[in-house]
């Protein structure tokens, strides 16, 4: 008896010691104690940790909320600094020459070829294993996305994804007494209702749509840009000629085009729709110096029939770690911080949307975001992103030159086998000059 009752003080130790209550249940975007310890290879010491800033968008409050915040709370010897490519002697030649390029990179896909010329990326995966982070947290796309850049190294990590909708509205449809835009119309159905709102109405100018670029849309059939074995442009194809049929249905509408204009702006013009990134809608629609416009919805944005279901390529602001980085061991935590279930659930009600799977982030996206209560916001994930084409270092450029075609629709009116042959020539002999 004596035995049993000296037990007892025992047992309610372990009981208290293993959290077990019979009541509550582990969610499973709780850290856990592992992750609370600060690894033994980050130095105690105080480190700054420079961010450097090109491709992509982030604010100074959104740096100091997602970064500076969290990272001084668990390592308070961290000082983090973001270093943009805006400023004056700040671009990446510069920097690396001068010997200050910084320890982390905060960029957008589209911008990695400029890291990959200047042989800067640091190969994550020995980090990745010695910290024991874990990549099943991700979705394949943004990590798959990662890969086609380079097989043999991983090149960073997905911070935040980039998904696109259309936004319309209602006040010009209502005007014109044209039924809203659906969720999963085609872009023949887009134009279809945007003609009978692209007019001058009492001397005022109105536009049913902007498919905005050439590229963008392009993307949606995952259409190539750049052959990488023989480097040559591939836009004199069938694929871009489709695309360029589209756009000339809105170019080719009466009063599209005005006094040389063929670019508008939903929140400056009488735009009744526009295909945006989420990130774009975002900070405009809840900057009050920007937009006034309250009668306004959402939905997926058209897709090219023949590819039902397929967005934009996948987009993603990332996280990349510089080779010359002297504190490789603090910038990873650097890293590990922002993408803990944490920040990531703080960002995603705030507008960002999470690379991580658990649908919780989703369910969340926006809900800490005023100005959209009560939107379509699911219309952002209706379509899937489709993967990027094969890659080469002269995408990009290439990228620009098939967005110049709808200038030469819209102003110069020159049929699409011409725009295709010249565009096609011009970037062959781009690539051409920059071997």
């Amino acid at each position: 008896m004596n035995k049993r009752k000296a037990l007892l003080p025992f047992l309610s130790l372990l009981l208290i010691l293993s959290g077990c209550s019979g009541k509550e249940t582990s969610s499973p975007l709780q850290e856990s104690p592992k992750s609370k310890d600060i690894p033994t290879s980050v130095t105690k010491d105080p480190v700054t940790i420079k961010m450097y800033h090109k491709g992509g968008t982030i604010s100074d409050e959104e740096f100091k909320n997602y970064f500076v915040e969290p990272v001084a709370k668990k390592y308070p010897n961290i000082t983090l600094e973001l270093v943009r490519d805006s400023v004056k002697g700040n671009s990446p030649e510069e920097l690396l020459t001068s010997g200050n390029f910084p320890d982390l990179i905060y960029t957008s896909n589209p911008s990695i070829p400029i890291y990959q010329d200047l042989d800067i990326i640091e190969d994550l995966n020995p980090l990745i294993k010695k910290n024991g982070f874990d990549l099943s947290r991700f979705q394949d796309t943004g990590l798959e996305m990662m890969k086609g850049y380079d097989s043999k190294i991983l090149v960073g990590l997905p911070l935040t994804m980039n998904m696109a909708a259309m936004i319309y509205n209602k006040d010009i449809f209502d005007k014109f007494g044209v039924p809203y835009p659906k969720d999963m119309m085609s872009w023949d159905d887009a134009i279809a209702l945007a003609k009978k709102m692209t007019v001058v109405d009492n001397g005022t100018s109105y536009i049913g749509i902007d498919p905005w670029r050439v590229e963008a849309v392009g993307s949606q059939m995952t259409l190539p840009i750049v052959d990488p074995k023989t480097n040559k442009a591939t836009i004199n194809i069938e694929g871009w000629g489709h695309v360029l049929n589209l756009f000339k249905q809105v170019t080719d509408m009466p009063g599209y085009v005005n006094n040389g204009k063929f670019d508008y702006d939903f929140f400056k013009d009488n735009l009744a729709m526009a295909p945006m990134w989420a990130t774009d809608l975002v900070g405009k629609l809840t900057d009050p110096t920007i937009s006034k416009l309250k009668n306004w919805e959402l939905v997926s944005i058209p897709y090219v029939k023949g590819y039902e279901g397929k967005g934009r390529n996948v987009d993603t602001h990332m996280l990349m770690m510089a080779k010359v980085s002297k504190h490789k061991d603090e910038a990873f935590a650097v890293m590990q911080e922002v993408l803990s279930d944490e920040v990531q659930m703080k960002m995603a009600k705030a507008g960002r949307i999470s690379p991580l799977k658990d649908e919780s982030f989703k369910k969340n996206y926006l809900q800490s975001n005023a100005s959209f209560i009560g939107k379509n916001i699911a219309a952002l994930f209706k379509l899937t992103p489709t993967q990027l084409p094969a890659h080469s270092k002269y995408e990009n450029q290439v990228r620009i030159i098939i967005r110049g075609a709808k200038q030469k629709l819209a102003v110069d009116r020159k049929d699409i086998n011409t725009i295709l042959r010249e565009l096609q020539e011009e970037a062959d002999k781009w690539i051409e000059s920059h071997p």
